[in-house]
């Protein structure tokens, strides 16, 4: 099985994939539970919330990194055709089967009754984009698909360094200044708007891709070398290349490890010592930083080959985005538990002791959402016609 590019499957990806959907679960555990929480509880927990929220926000730019890496890639031809048939309807099926149910239970929900003219104003309400709040990322991947030729296009014209100048643009414009007209409490400071940076994670991924082109470009460039005046071939030194290539591989790991976790630590302690509360979504610079450092983690080969079935994982991973929510409502809004109903419970006499128990509690609420949606996209993709075409 191939990602998408000229080589076999890279197992990055699949990590990469599952550890961001798990992301995603925290998230909208923990989003969810202050939704429905008395706003009086959250105030004492609020720097570990945003700590929280700060250390799995990278995984939405996660996807569109994945994305830009694997459609970008100027080894790959995608024409308007392909990517309508395959990947675009792909998404449209996805947006209708769960949106609509998702868009009627929230009619069904206010009305306390169900009409049969309810379903086609859930077909409206989706169509418009007005159904549960986590399928927003459908319809913007929807958008970077029907772009995508258009943009390979631009791109094998644009030379490298006039992509890079329109992602700094992005960045400065959509990330880095509204951050600024937050710190410092003004709006003086001109910004573009903040959904390009969605753009630029996506042209992020076209960067690790054109990366990897050159380099496996230059080995087989190096292998076919004939050396001056010896009468045999370069890649008869291939070992001791590759063994160089494997020293740097790792000095790179380290440093990048290294990065992502003293940026991880800073964000965490400007919550908890500095009292720093300015919340943005994606676009807030140092999750940018995060995003783009754990994927090129990843790609630099940080990642190391496991038992673990991360491909069978990483195969469930839109089916688990797709279905978590229905058991995060459920738990939130029927069963009426949060991990702040049990926090109340538990008589947590300090602040940093509810802290610890409150991070248990994300934890274990997460866990069990996890499992389930895991169990349901399982079953879910054992319908061959959902598994072919829309999971």
């Amino acid at each position: 099985m191939t990602n998408g590019l000229s080589g076999p499957r890279k197992q990055f990806l699949d990590v990469l994939r599952v550890l961001a959907t798990c992301a995603v679960v925290l998230m909208h555990v923990l989003t969810g539970a202050t939704d429905v929480t008395d706003a009086s509880i959250v105030p004492e927990y609020r720097s570990l919330l945003l700590s929280v929220m700060d250390l799995v926000t990278w995984c939405v730019p996660i996807f569109l990194l994945i994305s830009g890496y694997l459609f970008l890639n100027p080894e790959r031809t995608l024409t308007y055709p392909v990517m309508i048939k395959k990947y675009c309807r792909r998404i449209a099926l996805a947006i209708l089967l769960f949106g609509v149910p998702y868009a009627a239970s929230e009619l069904v929900v206010a009305e306390r009754t169900f009409r049969i003219r309810m379903i086609p104003e859930a077909l409206k309400m989706t169509l418009m984009g007005h159904t549960w709040s986590h399928m927003w990322y459908l319809y913007l991947i929807l958008f970077l698909y029907l772009i995508t030729p258009l943009l390979k296009k631009v791109l094998r014209v644009l030379p490298v360094w006039g992509v890079a100048a329109v992602m700094a643009v992005i960045f400065l414009g959509s990330s880095v200044a509204p951050f600024l007209n937050k710190v410092l409490d003004v709006n003086s400071i001109p910004v573009l708007p903040d959904g390009g940076v969605y753009f630029l994670y996506y042209l992020c991924g076209y960067f690790f891709a054109v990366r990897e082109v050159c380099v496996d470009k230059g080995r087989n460039a190096g292998g076919q070398m004939v050396e001056s005046g010896s009468g045999r071939r370069a890649g008869e030194n291939t070992e001791c290349d590759g063994e160089t290539q494997n020293v740097e591989s790792r000095a790179w790991n380290v440093w990048l490890t290294a990065a992502v976790a003293v940026l991880a630590l800073g964000m965490i302690l400007s919550r908890t010592l500095a009292g720093f509360s300015i919340q943005m979504a994606y676009n807030y610079p140092f999750t940018v930083l995060l995003a783009v450092l754990l994927f090129a983690a990843g790609w630099n080969g940080s990642i190391k080959k496991h038992r673990i079935p991360w491909q069978e994982a990483g195969a469930l991973s839109f089916a688990v985005y797709l279905v978590h929510p229905v058991y995060v409502n459920l738990l939130y809004k029927f069963v009426k538990i949060t991990p702040f109903t049990v926090l109340e419970q538990c008589g947590v006499q300090s602040v940093a002791a509810g802290q610890a128990v409150l991070i248990l509690l994300l934890a274990a609420f997460c866990l069990v959402v996890l499992a389930l949606a895991t169990a349901t996209a399982w079953v879910l993709r054992k319908i061959p016609v959902l598994r072919k075409y829309v999971l």
